[in-house]
């Protein structure tokens, strides 16, 4: 007779991180960005769910930090200065921003409440391979970036640069570090492009179409960060044993703007994307609404803490390198996986490192 193991699940308040996005709407139109190839309505976080959240997270003693980003610009949602304003005096508060809003004033509120990090999208810091990527002129994010590091009380806030490694853009990654060094940035975060259109592969530099230069610039890149006391964090470029999703590790919950409490960046919206070229329909995935229960009542849910167990496991199918994933229909979406786990998280790149974010 086989054994019998049950797993009992014990609630707890344990959350660490919880992002919020105010807005999923952007006043940008870059060429690797989700909206490039979704069609959902757009809306921002109502002033309601906003309180009920301030209030609630009261009820999590282990909570550190509250990111402010998702899939929209921040900045340009209508309460991202009560956002502020709420949580910045209790917790380390990161803002994730595409830069192009960062004018003094708002830079200035920012510093004077005592924001913990800005995290900027900085691709390049050459005019033409920025403009083409994010149709926007760099100039003004890195004299942002400058204004920061000027104004900066006790090394506050910590300044990210986010960089998109892509065909186009890794041949400026060395000189992004370099000036990005003279700027006065703490960390770079690169991540290999996720392409959300056809178009977009032949842009990867990653497994299985791996690029020659690759390694070597990124290796150079690293160690320029090392020489000029900028920390550089590069992605995986090949498949690895290992699988570590940052959100459930790092005890993390999202909350959409419309109230919905996701578990991951992935899951946030639907949406989809090429992983090794193969077309696969991401659908979004939400564990309960604010506006029908309790941020606890969602987080302590047996659907929720059996997902979060199962992905610290690794109790999930690895379709990545599974042998079988030529023939396979359940690969094409996300609501179920070949184990009966729903949402899939069986091919997730930011699982395996190949995707990365703050």
């Amino acid at each position: 007779m086989k054994d019998v193991v049950d797993i009992i699940y014990h609630p707890s308040p344990s959350i660490e991180r919880l992002y919020l996005e105010l807005t999923n709407r952007c006043n940008l139109s870059c060429e690797m960005c989700y909206r490039q190839n979704w069609q959902e309505p757009l809306g921002d976080m109502s002033s309601d769910v906003l309180s009920s959240i301030a209030g609630e997270v009261t009820a999590f003693p282990d909570l550190k930090e509250i990111i402010l980003g998702g899939i929209g610009e921040p900045t340009i949602a209508d309460n991202f200065r009560q956002a502020v304003e709420l949580f910045a005096p209790k917790y380390e508060v990161t803002v994730t921003t595409n830069g192009t809003t960062l004018n003094d004033q708002m830079i200035e509120f920012l510093i004077s409440r005592g924001v913990a990090r800005i995290a900027l999208s900085v691709d390049s810091t050459d005019v033409l391979a920025f403009d083409a990527i994010r149709h926007q002129n760099v100039q003004g994010i890195l004299e942002s970036t400058r204004h920061i590091a000027d104004l900066q009380v006790m090394g506050k806030p910590e300044i990210i640069w986010e960089f998109v490694a892509m065909k186009s853009t890794l041949p400026f990654l060395r000189e992004t570090v370099r000036q990005a060094a003279k700027l006065g940035v703490n960390r770079i975060f690169v991540t290999h492009v996720l392409p959300m259109r056809q178009e977009m592969i032949t842009e990867t530099l990653y497994y299985p179409t791996l690029f020659p230069e690759t390694d070597r610039i990124f290796r150079e890149a690293f160690l320029m960060g090392l020489a000029k006391g900028i920390d550089v964090v590069l992605p995986q470029s090949k498949l690895r044993t290992e699988r570590y999703c940052k959100f459930v590790e790092t005890q993390s919950a999202v909350v959409r703007w419309d109230g919905q409490v996701s578990p991951c960046y992935r899951f946030l919206h639907s949406y989809p994307e090429y992983v090794f070229g193969r077309y696969k329909q991401i659908e979004a995935h939400s564990f309960g609404s604010l506006r029908e229960r309790s941020l606890l009542e969602i987080w302590t849910s047996t659907e929720f803490m059996s997902y979060r167990y199962n992905v610290t496991t690794g109790g999930y199918p690895s379709c990545t390198d599974c042998e079988f994933v030529n023939g396979c229909d359940m690969v094409f979406r996300t609501d179920m996986d070949c184990l009966g786990n729903a949402p899939s998280c069986g091919d997730c790149l930011w699982g395996r490192g190949i995707t990365v974010c703050p």
